[in-house]
């Protein structure tokens, strides 16, 4: 599997994307079930950091074949990627939530890393209307084609094993895809006007929620930066909102943290076929 995974449109039924999991299965399989899942037809895709702070990150990585329940590569993935083959930077990992897989036997470790390292760092998913892109924290230069090209250039590399801490190429791709966050500070600080006062999770929701009217009121050109070329929806995840949020054709997705009354954001991307003929 590559750096980017096409993914053709869904006859049968329903595709899901969800934002960060991070371990939190039981949240997870109680929306699907809300949503009356069904992996006989429907699908979903998640949008990377599956893994970390939760109790059930080993399961979810089970979880995933890329035919029914599909996963590109988070910040998270690439730290447990980097724990295992570079031992320096297990202390990040281990802060950051990482501490579950270096309890792991390490034939374990390397299976699960293994796996992880052949999952796309992108999709794109046709919707039946739609170009949909999915990818973890950001694209290059608000354009989809220019951010396919990038990892284009890093794909033989990343095959063939190297490294995110030392291949400068694949840092710098891993840096601005899977951890970069200037598209979301100019959300917070340009478009929603939140300042760069450090605050708690609970003020900054409140906040954030606050100030989500003013997104109506938004100048063009404060919103010009949220519309990526060559895509007709990106759906991302990394950097928390309250709540799921459209601006210009992206959609931030990390919605969870745990907390009590927090929900997954969990959207349908697709009217399916067979949907819209019982509709009929």
């Amino acid at each position: 599997m590559g750096m980017l995974l096409k993914v053709d449109r869904n006859l049968a039924g329903r595709d899901f994307v969800v934002g960060d999991v991070h371990g939190h299965l039981q949240q997870l399989h109680e929306q699907l079930q809300e949503v009356a899942f069904n992996p006989s037809h429907d699908r979903l895709f998640c949008l990377g950091d599956l893994v970390d702070r939760g109790p059930d990150s080993k399961a979810l990585l089970a979880l995933i074949d890329q035919k029914t329940y599909f996963s590109i590569l988070g910040n998270h993935e690439a730290m447990m990627i980097a724990g295992f083959e570079n031992p320096e930077t297990v202390p990040r990992h281990r802060a950051n939530g990482g501490e579950w897989i270096y309890k792991l036997a390490p034939a374990q470790r390397q299976h699960l890393v293994s796996q992880i390292r052949h999952w796309p760092w992108a999709i794109e998913l046709d919707t039946g209307g739609r170009k949909v892109g999915l990818i973890h924290a950001n694209v290059l230069g608000g354009s989809w084609p220019r951010t396919l090209r990038a990892l284009a250039t890093i794909e033989e590399a990343w095959s063939a094993g190297a490294s995110l801490e030392e291949d400068e190429r694949v840092a710098s791709i891993a840096e601005q895809f899977l951890w970069d966050r200037s598209l979301a500070s100019r959300l917070y600080r340009r478009v929603l006007e939140m300042g760069e006062a450090k605050r708690t999770l609970a003020e900054y929701k409140r906040l954030f929620l606050e100030r989500l009217d003013t997104l109506d009121q938004a100048e063009p050109k404060a919103l010009a930066s949220f519309q990526i070329d060559g895509i007709d929806a990106l759906y991302l995840g990394h950097n928390f909102v309250p709540t799921p949020v459209t601006v210009g054709n992206c959609h931030f997705l990390d919605t969870y943290r745990g907390e009590e009354g927090e929900q997954l954001a969990l959207v349908c991307v697709n009217e399916s076929p067979r949907i819209m003929e019982s509709h009929t």
